[in-house]
This record gives structure tokens, C-alpha cells and sequence, in this order.
């Protein structure tokens, strides 16, 4: 099972209707920006793993969350308090623009599509830390290799949001 099917299976509806309560939207559109944010988070993880010092300091971050369980704080999620710092690593200053953009597909404000963003974020991170990392330290070659494989998967999977996606995210240092 590729990650991101991973981590969309590892929202179980009763946080999914949670999110979706605590943001103010209907659960369908949390789902929706969820599955569309694969794209743009694995495209910023797989941008930054390009360079030998982006990918060992994502493999660093990914031993930091090899142990987290951002489900399972679901009030520090929702308030973005995880997600914040996540997103300007994976997005740099794109985070407005890639908001956007989902927003006009998803029929939800900017706003709203950053928040869910901002619990999406945490959530990709641990599912990644989980896969490569066994608990342990990450690999850099194995990290990198990895995202570049989800990102792909993500890729074909969502290639409306992906090609939509795909220049914003060109433009990442």
C-alpha cells in the first residue's frame, strides 16, 4: 500500500468528523483536502530530499517523530500547533499559493484548507517516520528513496491537484 493510502486509511471517521467539526466544514471536503494534500506534501518532501542536506535533515526530523501519534492529540492537530513548523519546512513559503489552489478545488476557503493542511502535515510525517524508520534512526538514501516513491504514487493518483501543484511547488528552494 503506497503512503499516502496509508496515512488517508489511518483517519478513521470518528477524527475525520471531529477535524471536520473543530474546522466548521462537512467531513466529505476534510476528506477531499486530505487526499488532495498528498501531492503537495510528499512534492515539498520529495523537492527538499533532492539535496544531500535535505534529505538528512528530514531523515533527523523522521527519527524525531519515529514514536508520534499525532491521532492521538487530535487538540494540538486541529489547533495546528504541529503542523506549522512541518508545512514551512515541507512548503517553505508556498503554503498561501498551494492553499489556494486546493481551495478553488475544494470549494473551502484558504483558511480552511491551511488548517486542514496544518493536521495533514503531522500526521504524513508520522506515517513516513513509522515506514522508514523502524522506530529508530532514518536512513537519508532510504528516506529520500521513499519519497520519491510516495510523491510518484501520489502524483498518479491525484494528477488534477498534482499538475496543479506541480509549479507552485517548482518554485521551492
Amino acid at each position: 500500500m503506497a503512503l499516502a493510502d496509508d496515512v488517508l486509511s489511518g483517519i478513521d471517521s470518528d477524527t475525520l468528523n471531529k477535524i471536520a467539526e473543530q474546522i466548521g466544514v462537512d467531513p466529505a471536503k476534510v476528506q477531499s483536502v486530505l487526499q488532495d494534500s498528498m501531492p503537495a506534501l510528499l512534492g515539498g518532501m520529495d523537492k527538499n530530499v533532492q539535496s544531500g542536506d535535505g534529505a538528512a535533515s528530514l531523515a533527523n526530523a523522521l527519527g524525531d517523530h519515529a514514536q508520534a501519534n499525532p491521532l492521538g492529540n487530535l487538540g494540538a492537530l486541529v489547533s495546528g500547533a504541529l503542523g506549522s513548523g512541518i508545512l514551512e519546512k515541507v512548503l517553505g513559503g508556498a503554503t498561501p499559493q498551494v492553499s489556494e489552489a486546493m481551495a478553488g478545488k475544494s470549494g473551502l476557503s484558504s483558511e480552511q484548507v491551511q488548517k486542514i493542511l496544518k493536521i495533514a502535515a503531522p500526521i504524513v510525517m508520522a506515517f513516513l517516520a513509522a515506514k522508514v524508520t523502524g522506530g529508530g534512526k532514518a536512513d537519508p538514501e532510504v528516506v529520500k528513496k521513499e519519497v520519491q516513491n510516495a510523491n510518484s504514487t501520489a502524483k498518479a493518483d491525484s494528477p488534477d491537484i498534482g499538475s496543479i501543484l506541480g509549479g507552485l511547488l517548482s518554485g521551492l528552494k
